[in-house]
């Protein structure tokens, strides 16, 4: 085996194994970074529906609520604004969902499902956080990403509606009936606004940008190894085969072979002015001999 093919497998080998060991730290960073950015989608689009709860409770909900005595629209209501706005993006974004639910609602579309009632009564809990992440399924068994905020009555606009049947608008009564949405308390913790974002593509994606990362790193790798062998050649192999064939020759009694040249400094220049001097002794030994 050559010392050229022996490098080389060194070489290729320390490659494949720094491959190994760098592919899953290279893939769960990439997947922590992904999710990272899932996360922080999530909690904009959390704030976008509390924006649109806001502005309905503020804005819209004055003018279409009080004094209504035929209908009751719903488009004044800050859960069904919120919740608009998640039907509208989901049909743009599939894998994006806003759900904007509560324990007692209203309207029992607004029900949350056993994971979002779960997020929600964790949320209610005395030591619970500003908000919750969690990792889950949806329905179809696909992974997601939920990030819940809870929804808490501040406003006395609330109240209005969901504290006892009789001061709710009769148009809402009409509407939903008298027995759900109701014994609201103050600054109570009634539901929250889940935002669920797919995740099973995070994974994949990460794998697929750390597969391309290690891919340009190997066509590196490749011609930093062709360089290495270049140079390998040039420097070490090709004067090291003219030396063996110089010194071969002399052996044999053919002392019309050139000296070695070696450029000053090289590792081969101490091996070469050794040889050089062997040679000159060599010949100074022959000459002799003649006389």
């Amino acid at each position: 085996m050559t010392f050229r093919l022996k490098l080389n497998l060194v070489l290729v080998g320390g490659y494949l194994l720094a491959l190994v060991i760098l592919f899953p730290v290279l893939r769960s960073a990439l997947s922590e970074t992904a999710s990272d950015a899932a996360q922080a989608q999530a909690a904009m689009l959390s704030a976008v529906s509390l924006a649109t709860e806001h502005y309905t409770s503020e804005e819209v909900s004055p003018q279409l609520l009080l004094g209504t005595t035929v209908q009751f629209p719903p488009q004044g209501v800050p859960f069904y604004a919120a919740g608009r706005l998640g039907i509208l993006l989901h049909k743009k974004n599939p894998g994006l969902d806003i759900r904007v639910t509560a324990l007692n609602p209203t309207n029992p579309a607004d029900a949350p499902t056993a994971a979002e009632k779960d997020l929600i009564d964790r949320l209610r809990s005395a030591s619970a956080p500003s908000s919750l992440t969690s990792a889950g399924e949806d329905e179809n068994g696909q992974p997601v990403l939920r990030l819940a905020t809870p929804i808490r009555v501040t406003d006395s606009g609330c109240l209005s509606c969901h504290s006892d049947p009789g001061v709710a608008p009769k148009t809402m009564i009409d509407a939903y009936g008298s027995q759900h949405g109701f014994g609201w308390k103050p600054d109570e913790i009634v539901g929250a606004t889940i935002v669920t974002i797919s995740s099973g593509h995070l994974t994949s994606a990460a794998t697929g940008r750390a597969m391309h990362i290690l891919l340009w790193m190997t066509v590196l790798a490749a011609a930093l190894l062709l360089l290495t062998n270049v140079i390998l050649e040039y420097t070490l192999l090709r004067p090291l085969r003219e030396m063996s064939t110089i010194a071969g020759r002399v052996s044999r009694g053919d002392l019309t072979q050139p000296e070695l040249s070696v450029p000053e400094g090289s590792d081969l220049s101490p091996l070469a002015a050794s040889f050089t001097r062997m040679r000159r002794s060599l010949e100074s030994s022959f000459r002799m001999l003649d006389e």
